[in-house]
C-alpha cells in the first residue's frame, strides 16, 4: 500500500513537472541537433534565455566533436544572438556565461561563431571573469592562427582590444601597427592603437623610451593625427617622446647625436620640432622646463643645418610661449651671441634675430635688458633696433 502511494505521488509530481515544461523545451530536450537549433530560433524572448543557455551547454557537453560541425556551429549562433543585450541581467540569470563563452571560443574555429561569441563580450567588460576573455583574445594575437592577416576574427578581435584591451593588449596592437601585418584593415589596427595608448598611458611612455627615434617619429605622428585624443594626452605623450630623443642626444657615448649622418639628423631634429610644437600648442606647462633643455640641442641643430631658419625660429617661439622659468635668460644668452658674432660682422639670419627679440618681449623678463639695450648700438638693421626698443618697452620691473 505505502509503494502505490509513493509511486502515485512521483507520477503526480512529475507529470506537474512535465506540464510546466514548453513544446519548444520539449522540442529541443526530444530533437535532433537541427530541432534543437530550430527551438532555440523560435524562442520568445522570455523562452530564450533558457533554451539558449541548453544550447550553450549542450554544445559543452559535446565538446570532444562539436568545434568542426556545422550543426554545432549553427546552434552556438543561435543560442548567442537569443542572449540579452545587457550584460547585467544576462550574468545575474546566467552566472557561468562568461566563462562558458570563453570555452565556445576555444572550441569552435568557425568564424561566425567567434565573431557572435566576441560581439557577447562586448557586454561583459563589467564582468569579474573579464581578465579571462582579455588574455584570450590577447592570445589571438599573440599565437596567430591560419588566415590571420586578413581574417574577420582577427579584425573584430583588433577593434575589440581596441575598445577593451589593457597593457598587453597595447604592445601586442603596437606590433601589428609596426610590421602592418594586417594591411586589409590597417585602419582598425591605427585607431585601436591610438585608443589603446591614451587609456594605457604608463605603457605608451614605457614603450617610447624603448624604440628607436624614427618609430617614436610614426607613433607620435599616429597620436597627432588623431581627433579621438585630448591635446593633453598628445602633449604628454610629446613630452615624454622629446624626453627620449634628449637622452638620445645627449648620450656620452655619443656627444650630442655624434655620429648620425646628416639625413638622421634632419629626420631626428624634424621629429623633435613636432613633438616640441605639440607641447607648446597645449600649453603643457609640465614641459616648460624640457623645452629650454632642448633649446641648447636645437641651437647646435641649426648650426649643424639639421633645422632651417623657419624650423628654428619655431623652436624660439615654442620655448616662449611656455614660459619655463629660465625661458628668458637662455633666449638672452642666445642674443648676447648673436650681438657678439654682430660685433664680429658675423651676420645672423635676420628672421630669427627678430624672433629672439620679439620673443623676449613677450616673456617681459628683466634679465633681457642689457642685451637688448646692446642691440641698439650695434650696426643692425633699423627693423631689428626698432624690434629691441620694443622689447625693452615690455619689460616688467
Amino acid at each position: 500500500m505505502r509503494k502505490y502511494v509513493f509511486l502515485s505521488i512521483l507520477l503526480f509530481i512529475f507529470s506537474l513537472y512535465a506540464a510546466g515544461i514548453s513544446d519548444l523545451e520539449k522540442k529541443f530536450i526530444k530533437g535532433n541537433i537541427q530541432d534543437k537549433t530550430q527551438a532555440v530560433k523560435d524562442a520568445s524572448e522570455q523562452e530564450g534565455l533558457q533554451l539558449s543557455i541548453r544550447g550553450i551547454d549542450f554544445i559543452l557537453e559535446n565538446s570532444s566533436i562539436a568545434g568542426d560541425d556545422r550543426d554545432f556551429s549553427a546552434l552556438a549562433v543561435a543560442s548567442l544572438l537569443n542572449l540579452p543585450k545587457d550584460g547585467a541581467a544576462l550574468e545575474k540569470k546566467f552566472p557561468a556565461v562568461t566563462e562558458k563563452m570563453v570555452r565556445l571560443f576555444e572550441i569552435f574555429g568557425d568564424e561566425t561563431v567567434r565573431i557572435s561569441i566576441i560581439d557577447r563580450f562586448e557586454s561583459l567588460s563589467n564582468s569579474k571573469s573579464f581578465s579571462k576573455v582579455l588574455n584570450m583574445m590577447n592570445s589571438c594575437l599573440k599565437e596567430p592562427g591560419e588566415n590571420f592577416n586578413n581574417s574577420p576574427v582577427t579584425k573584430k578581435t583588433v577593434e575589440f582590444l581596441g575598445d577593451f584591451g589593457n597593457g598587453e593588449s597595447f604592445i601586442l596592437v603596437y606590433d601589428l601597427w609596426k610590421k602592418n601585418t594586417c594591411p586589409d584593415f590597417s585602419s582598425e589596427v591605427e585607431d585601436a592603437l591610438v585608443s589603446l595608448a591614451s587609456s594605457n598611458i604608463t605603457e605608451s611612455i614605457k614603450l617610447i623610451s624603448s624604440i628607436t627615434f624614427g618609430e617614436i617619429g610614426y607613433f607620435f605622428e599616429l597620436i597627432d593625427n588623431s581627433s579621438k585624443v585630448s591635446p593633453d594626452f598628445k602633449a604628454e605623450i610629446a613630452e615624454n617622446a622629446l624626453l627620449a630623443t634628449i637622452h638620445y642626444m645627449e648620450d656620452e657615448s655619443k656627444g650630442y647625436g655624434a655620429g648620425i649622418s646628416s639625413a638622421e639628423g634632419e629626420k631626428l631634429a624634424s621629429i623633435q620640432l613636432r613633438l616640441l610644437n605639440a607641447v607648446a600648442r597645449a600649453k603643457w606647462t609640465r614641459g616648460a622646463a624640457l623645452s629650454v633643455r632642448f633649446f641648447d640641442i636645437a641651437r647646435d641643430e641649426y648650426q649643424k643645418s639639421y633645422l632651417n631658419d623657419d624650423q628654428f625660429i619655431q623652436v624660439i617661439e615654442d620655448v616662449a610661449s611656455l614660459a619655463a622659468q629660465n625661458a628668458a635668460q637662455t633666449l638672452s644668452a642666445y642674443l648676447a651671441e648673436i650681438n657678439a658674432d654682430t660685433e664680429k660682422n658675423v651676420v645672423s639670419a635676420r628672421n630669427v634675430v627678430l624672433a629672439v627679440i620679439n620673443s623676449l618681449g613677450e616673456l617681459g623678463d628683466k634679465t633681457a635688458f642689457d642685451n637688448l639695450l646692446y642691440v641698439t648700438y650695434l650696426n643692425y638693421p633699423e627693423d631689428i633696433k626698432s624690434a629691441a626698443r620694443n622689447s625693452l618697452s615690455k619689460l616688467k620691473w
